[in-house]
């Protein structure tokens, strides 16, 4: 089981149908194109191919996941991959990374479009906000906005609230610290949780909390003590089945051998 170039998609069930698959999936990414209540995602690629290749390679994959959990999804999401170039490199990246593309079924199933155009290009009559952390404004509530752009890089270089301001849109954060209590690690979200979280919020009229909760690494939660104090719990409970384990190992060759 598995995705990639070759593969169109993620298939749980092999015995299933795939014309019906893709009627399913089809009716329903239709029905996400026509209903307008749904939030559109521009997913902006114009820092991607100035990343290392070990990066594009992790940001491709991610791509790859968000594609194929929108397929999968009751309620997808509307997505455009924008200021895509045309060059040999991406054209590389899109079919090795991301998959999908160049696959033998790519003519049955609706995939998100790649365009060189900008956000705004493509949304043009859409109020749009461009997520970044490092923005002051925070996004709360329903997704009431018209679309919602993603800059598709590690923003290490707060690319993203750069995007926003050259390309004049209200750049606005993830309400995380409002609900969420973040204890260690990097305040990154991989693009697969995001999409599940806006999902989320949008089925649930604004659940911004559990959204958020459901979507973050435990890891994230916790406090260094509470770390500390786990990893105290996991050792013990190692040094007691090794103690566990000779004690019967002791016991079966004192039976084999008579000597109690």
């Amino acid at each position: 089981m598995g995705y990639g170039p070759d593969l169109y998609q993620l298939v749980h069930n092999p015995m299933r149908n795939r014309k019906k698959i893709h009627a399913a999936q089809g009716a329903r990414m239709a029905s996400a194109m026509r209903v307008n209540e749904r939030p559109k995602i521009a997913l902006d690629l114009q820092y991607m191919f100035k990343e290392k290749h070990r990066v594009q390679s992790e940001l491709g994959n991610q791509m790859q996941y968000v594609i194929s959990e929108n397929l999968d999804s009751r309620t997808p999401l509307h997505l455009s991959f924008v200021n895509f170039p045309n060059t040999e490199d991406s054209q590389k990246w899109l079919e090795k990374s991301v998959g999908f593309y160049g696959g033998l079924y790519t003519h049955q199933t609706i995939l998100p479009d790649f365009t060189h155009k900008g956000v705004k290009e493509t949304f043009p009559d859409e109020e749009v906000v461009y997520i970044s952390r490092h923005a002051r404004d925070v996004l709360d509530g329903p997704l009431n906005v018209g679309a919602i752009a993603l800059c598709v890089s590690m923003d290490t270089a707060r690319e993203a609230l750069g995007a926003a301001r050259r390309g004049r849109m209200r750049a606005v954060r993830l309400p995380i610290k409002k609900y969420v209590k973040w204890q260690q690690g990097p305040m990154y979200l991989p693009f697969p949780n995001i999409m599940r979280i806006f999902r989320h919020v949008h089925e649930s009229g604004g659940d911004w909390e559990t959204a958020l909760l459901s979507n973050i690494s435990k890891r994230h939660l916790i406090t260094p003590e509470e770390k500390e104090a786990q990893a105290q719990l996991e050792k013990t409970n190692r040094r007691k089945i090794r103690q566990r384990e000779k004690n019967e190992l002791i016991k079966t060759i004192c039976e084999a051998t008579g000597h109690h």
